[in-house]
């Protein structure tokens, strides 16, 4: 399932509040696309390790079960097209003055 059609999926699905067991029974094994397709993971898979939980709402749902993927799922790390890599701002180079 891509994840644009995931909000309408858990609204029609699911009465709420809906336990983290009862999704995982009735959509555990519903896999959300990763933008590299071999790398999509299952709601069951997102949703263990985060534990039992009741959820009040459909967005409540998908905002747990997009907080919960994999790196995967992220773009680029570290991208930044306003400048430079962020990641070599962080270190402090010792031919530099170090701010106080």
């Amino acid at each position: 399932m891509e994840r644009s059609d995931l909000q309408s999926f858990l609204e029609t699905e699911f009465t709420y509040p809906v336990s983290t067991s009862r999704v995982v029974e009735r959509a555990g094994d519903v896999e959300i696309s990763a933008p590299n397709v071999d790398d999509a993971e299952t709601v069951e898979t997102i949703l263990d390790p985060l534990g039992a939980e009741t959820h009040k709402s459909a967005s409540d749902l998908y905002n747990t079960i997009l907080g919960g993927v994999s790196e995967s799922y992220v773009g680029r790390k570290f991208y930044d097209d306003r400048g430079s890599n962020p990641a070599e701002a962080w270190s402090i180079r010792n031919d530099q003055p170090r701010p106080f």
